[in-house]
């Protein structure tokens, strides 16, 4: 998964933002899983290992989203600390 523009992993933080980035790791894990069946059919060597390599990575853009909206949830759900009472 390419990363998105500015440091938008870390603040994450609308279901908007949650679900644009649960739909880019879902086309960037389809266009995985198609580079795995082109590399069984295209007669190149090691096409097993290519293949398997790109599952595998598909199941790590995936995976990483779920850690990532997840987070994001978490933090949703925390309620927002007050601030510090001054000493009267």
């Amino acid at each position: 998964m390419r990363p998105l523009d500015g440091d938008q992993f870390t603040v994450v933080r609308t279901t908007t933002e949650i679900a644009a980035v649960r739909a880019k790791a879902r086309a960037e894990a389809q266009h995985l899983r198609a580079l795995a069946f082109v590399a069984l059919r295209d007669g190149m060597p090691h096409a097993e290992s290519r293949a398997a390599n790109a599952r595998a990575a598909a199941r790590s853009v995936l995976g990483f989203a779920r850690r990532l909206t997840a987070e994001a949830r978490a933090r949703a759900a925390r309620p927002a600390l007050a601030p510090a009472l001054e000493p009267a």
